[in-house]
């Protein structure tokens, strides 16, 4: 009895309340983080299944008094549990609700068994002694605590189908423990024989009462039993059909029956085949359900890699920059054809609509990045074109181009006599004082190959002989 606290136990109300309080906080903080581990944890400490069980065994003996109480603690412990849950959750971020509380709204005749069962033990581990040690693992087994914290929870939320769940889950947990108690109490010997032959109405009354109970909450969760096994086995139709409908098709599929229809999802690179055959099909087996599709179409991914460019052409690049802040320092329209880098130097092949800056400028703009090779500019002048002038032929262009790389070439050593082209031959006739050597005749091939690189040169060379005439006056004597 005092195990129960049918008797007078000094601070029992209070211990009581600290450690109902507790076991609520841990489970809300366990539902909310959906950890199962919390949960159980909530479950050990709750000491809601002390006046339960009290409950039970007030019944058992026909102590209406007694019953009372102990049933008056279960009511108010009950509401001081929901309370606490449903304050504590105003103070958690909104989310949705977890598998763990979810788990707890959708009671079934599974869970009647299972409290039953626990309820049995529990009472079985209070008689005898020597089965004490198994009261925690009853405690797991019932969870009373859980289901109530989660009717605070859903409260809160405003959900009350999933409240309605929640305390129909708690009321089954509470029916059971107190029907398998009394059960247990009177076969165990806890009810003296002698208060059961003198109390037989009293304990007739409390057997129909409490079979009673057990029975009104059984049909709701047998309802529920059979409402899932169904949901289970249209589910399972449901999907088969889809997958007969999709065949070969590369698409995953979820598939979800609500009241009034059926909503399948599909999601993948494939198009859906034709819908007529599924609604067919769904038809014949779901006449008062309507079939929704709905694809969600998945490109395929292309990763994209930017590699940095490789160090010569990084290096083109910082030439180049230089170039172009070289050539704009003087306000002239200009344009880079291109950067080259040769041996020993850099060939710059840029035109504008005036004369270049001073070249050892650029000199000392590549030396500040490190640019130790000495930049020659083929620079182009380019002229603004009215209408009405004459323009220019590329082949003139070019011709003009080649004489004034022939005529620096030349210089003071050679007379140039004749320079004609026309696009395929370049016919030039030097005259001099000697022949242009094997390797300066290679020069200007190259220099010449920057302008056109697919012409054929015919070099012809007059030797120059320097004649001196003295001239010698005739003398006239006069006599």
């Amino acid at each position: 009895m005092t195990d129960l606290a049918l008797v007078h136990v000094e601070h029992w109300a209070y211990r009581f309340t600290i450690m109902l309080t507790l076991s609520v906080i841990v489970a809300v903080m366990g539902l909310s983080l959906n950890s199962a581990a919390v949960v159980i944890g909530a479950m050990l400490l709750a000491p809601l299944m002390q006046p339960v069980l009290a409950t039970g065994a007030a019944l058992a003996m026909g102590l209406p008094g007694k019953t009372f109480m102990a049933a008056t603690r279960v009511v108010v412990a009950t509401a001081w549990c929901i309370a606490i849950a449903f304050v504590i959750y105003k103070f958690i971020p909104d989310t949705e609700f977890t598998p763990e509380i979810m788990a707890r709204t959708q009671p079934d005749v599974r869970d009647l068994i299972v409290a039953l069962a626990a309820g049995a033990a529990g009472a079985y581990a209070t008689v005898r002694a020597d089965a004490s040690s198994s009261l925690p693992g009853v405690a797991v087994a019932v969870a009373l605590v859980p289901p109530v914290a989660t009717v605070g929870i859903t409260l809160e939320a405003g959900d009350f189908d999933r409240a309605y769940g929640a305390m129909l889950l708690y009321t089954t947990n509470l029916v059971a423990i107190t029907f398998s108690s009394i059960l247990v109490f009177i076969i165990t010997g806890f009810v003296p024989a002698r208060r059961i032959t003198t109390q037989v109405p009293r304990m007739i009354f409390t057997a129909v009462l409490t079979t009673a109970v057990v029975v009104v909450v059984a049909f709701p969760l047998l309802e529920a039993s059979q409402t899932s096994i169904r949901s289970t086995e249209d589910l399972a139709d449901a999907e088969a059909i889809v997958d007969v409908w999709l065949a070969d098709a590369n698409l995953q599929r979820t598939v979800a029956i609500s009241n009034g229809s059926v909503d399948v999802v599909l999601r993948g690179f494939d198009s859906p085949p034709d819908a007529g055959p599924l609604e067919e099909s769904f038809a014949a087996r779901f006449p008062d359900k309507t079939v929704l599709v709905e694809w969600i179409r998945l490109e395929r991914a292309t990763t994209t890699t930017t590699l940095p460019p490789p160090p010569d052409e990084q290096r083109r690049l910082d030439v180049e920059a230089e170039v172009a802040a070289w050539l704009a320092s003087r306000d002239i329209e200009y344009q880079i054809d291109s950067v080259t880098f040769i041996d020993g130097g850099i060939r710059i092949d840029a035109s504008g609509n005036g004369e270049p800056p001073v070249l050892s400028e650029l000199s000392q703009r590549l030396e500040a990045i490190g640019e130790t090779r000495t930049p020659r500019l083929n620079w182009t002048e380019r002229e603004t074109i009215r209408v009405g002038d004459d323009v220019a032929t590329p082949l003139e262009l070019d011709t003009e181009s080649i004489r004034n790389v022939v005529n620096e070439w030349a210089g003071p050593r050679w007379v140039i006599r004749q320079l004609d082209y026309d696009g395929e031959l370049l016919v030039l006739e030097l005259a001099g004082a000697f022949e242009p050597s094997t390797f300066q005749v290679r020069q200007l091939e190259q220099r010449l190959g920057e302008i056109d690189d697919d012409f054929t040169l015919e070099l012809y060379f007059v030797q120059r002989v320097v004649v001196t005439t003295t001239t010698t006056a005739p003398s006239t004597t006069l006599t």
